[in-house]
């Protein structure tokens, strides 16, 4: 039972990006649009796509509950219900459930007791449930279809305007979030690792290091990283160290100035009124939203460093990468790294930490703030 509760945490909250309009009546489009919405093809969720006036604002994805199980039900509805009134604008929603193959039954429709839960909880909210599909195998049901029962064959989106439009803007779901496994190990690998081993650890220089290359744009960076052993060694070496693991994010999203002064008051063990900006940015609460460019670049750093980090560099690297996904709003793909994580080095305490955030539900409040959220860039 408490399993089924904590997967039913499990979710994904993602703002729509700026592309052509979308529409919401059709099933195609919709079942075409929700992977790249949300990074990778979803299985046994409900994912909601979020109306504000006519506009699609965002894409939120859940773990479906046990059918079977009405505590389990309750709960999960409490959550979605949660997660939806923290987006008063929110008017209308279109659902899709993709249930297991196993829930397949002729005689029976997938989830439409928790469909029709749902619908009979938002009428209290003044949220109108447009439309509302399950996609199990190669079948669809409409919900709203007087003959619920009646299936039609899924449609093969791949070739569909929608699809092609996002695949030729840059967006690639993946077919389950990835891992943190599978990157390539630089050539220098070795010499850089032997490098790092040799240097004295010195949190400001690692961190000036790190600023240096989050002020480069992507491609110049990679380029540094790749050439510069002792750039790479002093970045590397800098995650052995608790607050230069635990501050990068801040440094990304708000700037090096205010981190480094930050940095060198909780070395000092005077810092506890500097920390608690910092605190705040990493449980996504307050005022202030990431600078998502640099955000960006930081994701991309540190997943390059993957093909040379080792042992506790890589698991500070992974950590740091789900982070960002959980910045996002895309709690799956920030589970699936800290879970890498856990089974490589099970009490690597801030992976233990992220996770217990992660099976609370917690998403950053930025994330339901159109203004502040991420956004993926689609074309």
């Amino acid at each position: 039972m408490m399993q089924r509760r904590l997967q039913a945490h499990c979710g994904d909250m993602t703002t729509t990006p700026e592309r052509q309009p979308l529409s919401l009546s059709d099933c195609d489009d919709v079942l075409a649009y929700i992977p790249h919405a949300l990074g990778f093809h979803p299985q046994n969720s409900l994912v909601l796509l979020l109306i504000v006036g006519q506009r699609l604002e965002a894409t939120l994805r859940v773990d479906l509950p046990g059918e079977s199980h009405p505590e389990d039900r309750e709960a999960w509805l409490g959550q979605v219900l949660n997660l939806l009134h923290r987006l008063p604008q929110v008017r209308s929603l279109v659902a899709v459930v993709y249930a297991p193959d196993s829930s397949r039954n002729p005689r029976n429709v997938p989830y439409r007791q928790v469909i029709g839960e749902l619908d009979e909880a938002l009428e209290y909210t003044d949220i109108d449930l447009r439309q509302a599909w399950c996609l199990s195998g190669d079948q669809v049901w409409d919900y709203a279809d007087d003959d619920v029962k009646i299936t039609f064959p899924r449609p093969n989106v791949a070739l569909g305007n929608t699809n092609l439009s996002l695949v030729l803007a840059g967006s690639a779901p993946l077919d389950r979030p990835w891992d943190g496994t599978g990157i390539e190990e630089w050539g220098n690998a070795e010499e850089i690792r032997l490098l790092a081993k040799s240097l004295a650890l010195d949190v400001l220089e690692s961190l000036e290091q790190w600023a240096d290359v989050l002020d480069m744009d992507e491609m110049r960076a990679r380029a540094f990283l790749h050439s510069s052993k002792s750039g790479a060694a002093r970045m590397l070496v800098g995650l052995h160290k608790r607050i230069i693991r635990d501050v990068l994010p801040y440094l990304a999203g708000v700037g090096a100035e205010q981190t480094i002064i930050m940095a060198e008051q909780l070395c000092l063990n005077s810092g506890k009124d500097q920390a608690k900006p910092l605190a705040d940015f990493l449980l996504g609460r307050g005022w202030q939203g990431p600078d998502w460019r640099r955000i960006e670049r930081l994701w991309s750093i540190s997943r390059d460093l993957l093909g040379v980090a080792r042992a506790e560099e890589r698991h500070a690297l992974l950590c740091i990468l789900a982070w960002i996904e959980w910045a996002r709003g895309r709690g799956s793909m920030a589970i699936m790294l800290l879970d890498r994580v856990l089974d490589e080095q099970g009490d690597y305490r801030l992976a233990q930490l992220l996770r217990e955030l992660m099976n609370r539900g917690a998403m950053p409040e930025w994330a339901t703030d159109e203004l502040r959220a991420w956004r993926a860039r689609m074309g």
